[in-house]
């Protein structure tokens, strides 16, 4: 019994850092960088633009929340960095929302390459819906992120990007393994992430 135990051990740590590392590279202030700069650089044709313009997008996409959650963290009105209670949510998600639509008018207002006033705005459709349904149910933000990235790579560059869905169950496992959620809630945020994604496309194309 006890050499069971100690043969499991080595293996649940390496489980441990699988899914702390999938939490974190599959997190979308992570995937939202080589994103947002390989959507500009594909729209704009030249890399330093490309560049210039998706750092700006990026500052608010992922500027203004990791902002929010360092201070939240120093201050104390956010536990953890994957925002563990359902609490915590809706004002880091309104927060968010302000960011992504100020970003998105200011692109806009620059004529910044579509692709990226785009994605924002599915930022912000996304963030309505997620803190909507977060005011009573602990849906899984970054499954959502993960949907609703593939579904905009899938869209914009062609079906062999398909295979972006493929982290879905990836991050899935992860969040259920670290107890973060359950595989219902992991579902519900890919779901939600796709559709709310294919829609915005679909209404702004």
């Amino acid at each position: 019994m006890n050499e069971t135990k100690l043969e499991s051990q080595p293996m649940t740590a390496l489980k441990d850092k699988v899914a702390a590392w999938l939490s974190i590279l599959l997190d979308s202030s992570v995937l939202a960088v080589p994103i947002f700069i390989g959507a500009a650089w594909v729209e704009a044709g030249a890399f330093l633009p490309a560049l210039g313009w998706a750092a700006l997008a990026l500052l608010f996409a992922d500027g203004v929340p990791l902002t929010y959650i360092a201070l939240g963290r120093r201050f104390g009105w956010v536990s953890g960095f994957d925002l563990p209670r359902r609490a915590e949510r809706a004002p880091f998600i309104a927060v968010n929302l302000i960011g992504n639509l100020l970003g998105y008018f200011l692109l806009r207002a620059l004529n910044a390459p579509d692709s990226l006033s785009t994605l924002l705005l599915v930022y912000v459709a996304l963030g309505v819906t997620m803190m909507t349904i977060s005011s009573f149910w602990k849906i899984s933000l970054h499954a959502g992120g993960v949907g609703g990235f593939a579904a905009f790579l899938t869209w914009m560059f062609g079906p062999v990007w398909a295979l972006t869905f493929l982290a879905l169950p990836l991050i899935g496992w992860a969040r259920v393994y670290r107890k973060r959620h359950n595989w219902a809630q992991v579902a519900a945020g890919g779901i939600v992430g796709i559709s709310v994604t294919w829609i915005v496309l679909a209404l702004v194309q």
